[in-house]
C-alpha cells in the first residue's frame, strides 16, 4: 500500500496510545495532522517526531475543548486533504473536582460526536474514522466480570444514574460514547467507514525517553505502585485481576484499522493476556535487574489460582483470525520495557 503524502488525522497526539500511533504512521510515511490542547503540550513531542523522523511530515492544531459545539470544524475546513481519522481524544483524569458528568461523561459523548459530525459537514473525502474506545464499554460488571466470556460482541450496560465514582464514571462514558457514536453512524449513512479499539489495560514504554518522568501515565503507574509493596510480604497479591495489552500493539490495530479492508467496520476488541499484582511480582522478581531483591515476591504458588479467580475470561478469536493470526508482544515484554525505560531515564 503507498500511503506517502496519504493524511492522518490523530486527536488527542499527546496521549500514550496516541504518541505511539503517530510514531508509527510516521514511520509508514503517513502525513500526520495532530491536535493537542495548546502549543506548550505539543512542542516537546513535535521535537522528538522531528529528531527521529528527519523528513517527516507532521504539524498540530490547537483544540483546546473537544466538547465545545464544532470543536473540530476548522480543522476539517482548514484541512481537505485529510483521508483518515484516528480519534484518541478522551478524558481520563482523576481527582478534577468537577461534577462526573462534566469531567467524563461530556467530553467523551460530545467530543465523539464533534468529530464525526465535522466529518460529516465537511469532509465527504474522508474514508476511514476509528475511535478508541476500550475494554470499559465492553466489561461486564459484577460477579460476570469473571464468567462471563467478553467478546466485541458484548457490551457494558451500565447506567449513568447508577454511577457513584470516578471508576464507575470512566467506564461508562466509554460505553455511551461508543453508542452514540454508532447511533450517529448508523443515522447518518455515512460514508466512511467507521471502526473502534477497544484494548484492555494498556502497558509498555513511553514513546520517547526524554519525556519519562519520576511518576509514569495513569496506566502505568500500578506497576510503581505494586513494587512498593513491603518486600518481605509473602502473601498472595491480587490487587487487581484484569487483561492486558502492550501499547505498540494497540497502536498497530488503529493503524491496521485503516489499511485492513477486513477491520474497517470492526469492534477491535483485543487483549494479550491476564494479569494480576502477583503475576506483575513474578515477572519484576525474575525479569527485571533493577527490581530483584527489593521488591515483595508475594506467594509465586498461587498465581494461576489468582488469575481462574479474579482475572475476566474473553474470545478475541474473531478478530485474529480476519487478519490471518497475530503475535502480540507479552506482558512480561512490556514490564521490562517499562522499567528498563524508567531506571535509564530516573536513575
Amino acid at each position: 500500500m503507498t500511503v506517502k503524502n496519504k493524511t492522518v488525522l490523530v486527536t488527542g497526539t499527546t496521549g500514550f496510545i496516541a504518541q505511539h500511533i503517530v510514531d508509527k504512521l510516521l514511520q509508514k510515511k503517513y502525513r500526520v495532522i495532530g491536535t493537542a490542547r495548546s502549543e506548550i503540550k505539543y512542542q516537546p513531542l513535535l521535537k522528538e517526531y522531528k529528531n527521529k523522523y528527519l523528513n517527516c511530515e507532521i504539524i498540530f492544531e490547537i483544540v483546546e475543548d473537544i466538547s465545545i459545539d464544532n470543536a473540530f470544524d476548522e480543522i476539517f475546513i482548514k484541512h481537505p486533504e485529510i483521508i483518515y481519522v484516528i480519534h484518541t481524544a478522551s478524558p481520563f483524569i482523576y481527582g478534577l473536582n468537577k461534577p462526573l458528568e462534566d469531567s467524563f461523561l461530556k467530553p467523551a459523548v460530545d467530543g465523539t460526536l464533534n468529530i464525526l459530525k465535522a466529518i460529516s459537514k465537511y469532509a465527504p473525502q474522508v474514508t476511514n474514522v476509528v475511535l478508541t474506545s476500550s475494554f470499559a464499554a465492553i466489561k461486564q460488571m459484577g460477579k460476570s466480570y469473571t464468567t462471563h466470556i467478553h467478546s466485541n460482541k458484548s457490551w457494558n450496560l451500565i447506567n449513568w444514574n447508577a454511577v457513584k465514582n470516578e471508576t464507575d464514571a470512566y467506564i461508562a462514558s466509554k460505553a455511551y460514547a461508543e453508542k452514540e457514536a454508532r447511533k450517529f453512524y448508523e443515522k447518518e449513512n455515512s460514508n466512511f467507514k467507521l471502526a473502534t479499539v477497544n484494548p484492555t489495560y494498556v502497558f509498555g514504554p513511553q514513546c520517547f525517553d526524554n519525556l519519562v518522568g519520576p511518576i509514569l501515565n495513569v496506566s502505568n503507574e500500578i506497576l510503581n505502585t505494586i513494587t512498593k509493596i513491603d518486600k518481605d510480604n509473602k502473601l498472595p497479591q491480587v490487587i487487581f485481576g484484569a487483561l492486558a495489552i502492550d501499547v505498540r500493539d494497540v497502536a498497530e490495530f488503529h493503524i491496521k484499522a485503516i489499511e485492513d479492508p477486513k477491520l474497517f467496520s470492526e469492534r477491535i476488541f483485543i487483549a494479550s493476556e491476564p494479569v494480576t499484582g502477583q503475576k506483575v511480582l513474578d515477572i519484576l522478581n525474575s525479569s527485571c535487574n533493577d527490581l530483584q531483591g527489593k521488591i515483595a515476591k508475594g506467594d509465586p504458588t498461587m498465581t494461576q489460582q489468582l488469575i481462574d479467580e479474579n482475572c475476566p475470561k474473553y474470545d478475541i478469536s474473531n478478530i485474529i483470525n480476519l487478519i490471518g493470526g497475530y503475535e502480540f508482544i507479552t506482558l512480561k515484554q512490556s514490564l521490562c520495557d517499562v522499567f528498563e525505560q524508567y531506571f535509564r531515564m530516573n536513575s
